[in-house]
């Protein structure tokens, strides 16, 4: 199974992305399959994504970020992995594991890749409460009208680590109704792509462990954490106020763990955004 990555033209996530490959393959083994979802127009980041043989799929987002909000706009890469499912060098891809690029890998996958969600899996969200002020959200798909009823009370789930059915979705042009009401409801919800898979799938999201989608700063993560998130604080994020109460237990351990796959040339640079 694949695991895939996003990217756009910002410096700081390249650096993410490198060293979530780097650990991916000291976990999995050199030959583990990856694939890089680029949307932007670098000729400076495709060549140090060459470098790094991190293979790499040129795409033009359906999903237009020219309509939407000031935090669309700002996060737009983010949006890139709702379209697994179209992503022609995915196209005989029947499962993959999308992974936001502040991860680290940590232990094994190969129990991860046993499973087969119906749409998709992920683990909770424990820091992002799950609101909404709708019961229902509408989109039109091909001159119909369509209702979403609010899958509310759930919990919410994490998008950062995403086990998704590539298959499944393509079917039925789900993929196509899933794109049209993101298209009109981006403005509407409050945590970007999460909140649009949330709100669209619903409880149709199958329950991850906690396991595969774990901040640094949870009790278990250094004893239990397949994938390590740094949801929050990024590692480089230790001397200002900012998200200072997440950068709690295992948080210092995790990220030196993260610097350990770093050059002394790219530490330099990752000093150089504290």
């Amino acid at each position: 199974m694949k695991t895939v990555f996003c990217l756009d033209d910002k410096m700081r996530y390249l650096i993410l992305l490198k060293v979530a490959v780097r650990s991916l393959r000291a976990i999995q083994g050199d030959e583990a399959p990856c694939l890089c979802l680029y949307a932007g127009h670098d000729s400076a980041m495709l060549d140090a994504l060459a470098a790094e043989r991190i293979p790499v799929a040129r795409y033009t987002p359906r999903l237009d970020p020219s309509g939407f909000t000031p935090l669309g706009k700002a996060c737009a890469g983010c949006f890139l992995k709702l379209e697994l499912a179209l992503v022609p060098e995915l196209a005989n891809d029947d499962m993959a594991l999308y992974c936001d690029t502040d991860v680290l890998f940590y232990r094994p996958l190969e129990e991860l890749f046993t499973q087969r969600p119906t749409y998709m899996g992920m683990a909770r969200e424990y820091t992002a409460p799950f609101y909404h002020e709708h019961k229902t959200l509408s989109y039109t798909y091909r001159q119909q009208r369509y209702v979403v009823p609010m899958p509310f009370p759930i919990w919410t789930y994490s998008s950062g680590v995403s086990l998704f059915n590539l298959t499944r979705l393509r079917k039925h042009g789900l993929i196509d109704h899933f794109l049209a009401f993101c298209a009109e409801n981006e403005s509407r919800i409050g945590n970007l792509d999460q909140s649009l898979l949330n709100y669209f799938f619903g409880k149709r999201i199958t329950r991850l462990d906690d396991c595969w989608n774990c901040p640094p700063y949870r009790n278990e993560c250094r004893d239990t954490a397949h994938i390590v998130h740094f949801h929050g604080p990024k590692p480089w994020e230790t001397g200002n106020s900012r998200l200072a109460d997440l950068r709690i237990n295992h948080f210092t351990y995790m990220r030196d763990v993260w610097m350990d796959y770093l050059t002394p040339e790219e530490r330099e640079l990752v000093h150089s955004f504290c």
